[in-house]
């Protein structure tokens, strides 16, 4: 199986049953956007709930968060086999399959009485989140004209990105009026609509796309990698770093990333194309995209949780206090991409990774008061820094590599942002536990000793921006005889 977990077709394909095409391809992206808007939303919901989680199973914050690193860690591994899904079935069975399995497991989800089953769950949600995300555009190049794509990608991204900065401010609220567990159920509406939609409106499997093999190793591998990595921080930290538990998955997983590198560089159609990164600029953009993956979830998930335990803001505050930057990314989206007609891509990126350091060192740093009102207008600071850096940061990856390349491009650097966060969320919670025990020790109280903890990690996911910079500067273009645009030299 290639990368390419989004295939671009030459032409649109318009089955409109009847209807005006006009009409059609709207329903089209709204079935679209009800579909991977509900899948965003699930993605970052849960963080407000997890202090209510805490408290109803008597957990810690390193168990918690496995509630969004499984989800993430599912969704970094399935998302590569979604061009294969696409071939294989087409959007149409794709979209409705996977909107009623992410039914049943959220339902799970909702009714679930014990952590593991919690969180066995939220690994189902993130696995068939990962089929359904990147296979948005490759609807929009099925259905719409050349002349339409870029309105038509337009309106699908501004309705994915207003997903999760509504999420959390909706979730806040129904934890606070209901339950943590009305959060698995306030999607499902929309994933019926988005069934019934899919099936109605949505192009079938493409009789012509060639059919391709199975990268059943490669998928095994990836997977095995993945586990190894988030579980060997997990258990290192809590057996210590010399225990056989770890020191076995230490093991596992240098023999594993042995294994896999040479499997995909060996295979024709990988499902990780790792001769992207024979182009150092390359390289280089996808250290900055695991730099964004980390510092948009791993914010994500300790701010809420730092508002509501530190601060003792309820669910729906906290939630409420992310909507603003939330609007202020979506905003930022569409303004980056006009500037980037005027302005190099890597200058946005080095813009937007200063906005969110800075944005998060302040934060961290303690020199201005932690209210309300300065913390949103902080966390919009560093969205804004978001917003400019993705829509600029995908331009200047893919404007390193030719045309047949660039679907496996983007699904690379898709794959290497979602691995940064999940690595994120992962790493950033032990690291909490370890400074918060480390507090305690020396004599801080509870509250004092997770307040210097949640500083330290906001102080690290903002040096984490500002070493970014570094790479993001290496993307700037030029070309010469001994580096072009990666394509021709790759063998592929």
């Amino acid at each position: 199986m290639a990368t390419d977990t989004c295939r671009l077709p030459r032409g649109p394909v318009i089955v409109n049953d009847g209807i005006s095409s006009a009409r059609y391809r709207l329903l089209v992206i709204l079935t679209v956007v009800l579909a991977t808007g509900s899948m965003v939303v699930e993605a970052t919901i849960i963080n407000v709930a997890i202090p209510a989680i805490m408290r109803q199973f008597s957990i810690s914050t390193e168990d918690a968060q496995w509630l969004s690193t499984g989800f993430l860690g599912a969704m970094v591994t399935t998302m590569l086999l979604a061009a294969w899904f696409e071939r294989s079935f087409g959007p149409r069975l794709t979209y409705a399959g996977a909107l009623v399995l992410f039914s049943l497991a959220s339902l799970a989800g909702g009714l679930a009485d014990s952590m593991p089953l919690l969180i066995a769950a939220r690994i189902a949600q993130g696995a068939i989140s990962g089929l359904i995300q990147p296979l948005g555009l490759v609807v929009i190049f099925r259905v719409f004209a050349p002349s339409e794509r870029g309105r038509a990608m337009s309106a699908f991204g501004l309705g994915v990105v207003l997903a999760p900065a509504i999420g959390p401010a909706l979730g806040g609220y129904l934890v606070d009026l209901a339950s943590w567990r009305a959060i698995f159920f306030v999607t499902l509406p929309l994933c019926v609509a988005g069934i019934f939609l899919s099936l109605r409106y949505l192009p079938a499997r493409d009789a012509s796309s060639p059919q391709q093999s199975f990268d059943v190793p490669g998928l095994v591998l990836i997977a095995l990698f993945i586990f190894c990595l988030l579980t060997g921080f997990a258990v290192g930290h809590a057996d210590g770093w010399t225990a056989p538990a770890f020191l076995l998955r230490l093991g596992v997983g240098l023999a594993v990333t042995v294994a896999l590198v040479i499997w995909e560089m060996r295979i024709p159609y990988p499902l990780l194309q790792l001769r992207l990164f024979y182009n150092r600029r390359f390289a280089a953009s996808a250290m900055v995209a695991f730099a964004y993956g980390l510092g948009l979830y791993g914010s994500t998930y300790l701010l809420p949780l730092y508002v509501q335990t530190v601060l003792h803001y309820d669910a729906g505050l906290s939630g409420l206090m992310l909507l603003p930057g939330g609007l202020a990314m979506a905003l930022s989206i569409t303004a980056a991409g006009r500037l980037l007609d005027r302005f190099a891509a890597h200058s946005l990126i080095v813009v937007g990774l200063l906005c969110f350091a800075v944005s998060f060192l302040l934060i961290g740093s303690g020199v201005v008061v932690r209210s309300f009102a300065v913390l949103a207008v902080l966390i919009a600071l560093g969205r804004i820094g978001l917003g400019m850096t993705i829509p600029s940061l995908n331009l200047g990856a893919l404007q390193l590599v030719e045309s047949p390349q660039l679907a496996q491009a983007s699904g690379t650097l898709n794959f290497i942002r979602q691995l940064g966060g999940a690595i994120g969320v992962n790493v950033l919670t032990i690291f909490f536990s370890w400074l918060d025990a480390e507090g305690r020790e020396r004599g801080l109280d509870t509250a004092a000793a997770m307040d210097k903890a949640f500083s330290v990690c906001f102080m690290v996911v903002g040096l984490v921006f500002l070493l970014a910079v570094v790479p993001a500067m290496r993307m700037r273009m030029r070309v010469g005889p001994a580096e072009g645009a990666l394509g021709s030299k790759d063998g592929s």
